[in-house]
């Protein structure tokens, strides 16, 4: 699954659980090369994400701005393909949306 897929498929659950999304376009023209795809905010909280395809590989400033996040006290992770056929993505989308039933099992 190419990544831009994965983006549209995370796009639509976050616009149907109502949370608030960020997408960093391409950081590599901004002072935070390297800064994570997602920001999504909801009732639980806020979770920084990068999404990857299954081959795909972490850049160093990736690397360093998850390391940074995730020192600082912050939800980082990165997305693959795999994530969302095995419901994690939509779990985690829930669970920040704050819902209490799981709707995507």
């Amino acid at each position: 699954m190419p990544e831009a897929e994965l983006m549209e498929a995370v796009r639509a659950m976050v616009r149907d659980l109502g949370l608030l999304a960020f997408h960093a376009a391409d950081s590599r023209r901004s002072w935070g090369r390297g800064y994570p795809d997602l920001t999504i905010v909801g009732r639980g909280g806020t979770i920084f994400r990068e999404c990857k395809t299954e081959a795909g590989s972490l850049s160093p400033e990736q690397r360093q701005w998850g390391g940074a996040l995730k020192r600082a006290g912050q939800n980082w992770a990165v997305w693959r393909p795999r994530d969302l056929m095995s419901g994690g993505i939509g779990r985690q989308l829930a669970d920040l949306a704050a819902i209490q039933e799981t709707l995507f099992a």
